[in-house]
């Protein structure tokens, strides 16, 4: 592959911030297999994605958005409205609390 994807560069920069070294773990002895990588494995080459889409699923694996990129997480945090939507539903509190 002569270029990254927009995608490949973020995730690039993100381990760049580490220092680490990759191990080979045969499958039958990897129990809990990489969710990333296992994400998409039924799709088919016909099978097409909106860019968002992936997005979400970063937000479905990582919930609290603690491992997206800054410009990731404002993208969906910010400019997603089901989200944002979610957020605005008002959270019943005591009123000991306040």
């Amino acid at each position: 592959q002569n270029t990254l994807s927009n995608r490949q560069r973020r995730w690039l920069d993100y381990l760049a911030r580490f220092t680490f070294d990759i191990t080979y773990v045969k499958g039958e002895l990897n129990k809990v297999a990489d969710c990333l990588s296992r994400y998409y494995e039924s799709d088919t080459p016909a099978d097409k994605y909106k860019p968002y889409e992936f997005v979400n699923a970063d937000v479905r694996i990582d919930k609290e958005g603690d491992d997206l990129p800054l410009p990731r997480y404002k993208e969906v945090f910010e400019n997603n409205d089901y989200i944002r939507a979610m957020d605005e539903i008002p959270v019943r509190r005591s009123n000991r609390l306040r």
